[in-house]
């Protein structure tokens, strides 16, 4: 008897284990893209380094 509500909670644990990653892992993700910008902003500026001469 005791066996099988150990069994029981620990599937119960785990149930709710997943259920909480579920429903956090998307919101983490959307969170960690909007903290840094992606390649395309961050290329969208002037060039900065020597000026094109057009001598090559």
């Amino acid at each position: 008897m005791k066996k099988q509500e150990s069994e029981d909670k620990k599937r119960d644990n785990r149930r709710a284990f997943l259920k909480k990653a579920a429903y956090k892992a998307p919101v983490l993700v959307a969170l960690g893209q909007l903290a840094k910008p992606t390649k395309a902003k961050a290329d969208t500026g002037d060039p900065i380094g020597p000026p094109d001469w057009g001598w090559f």
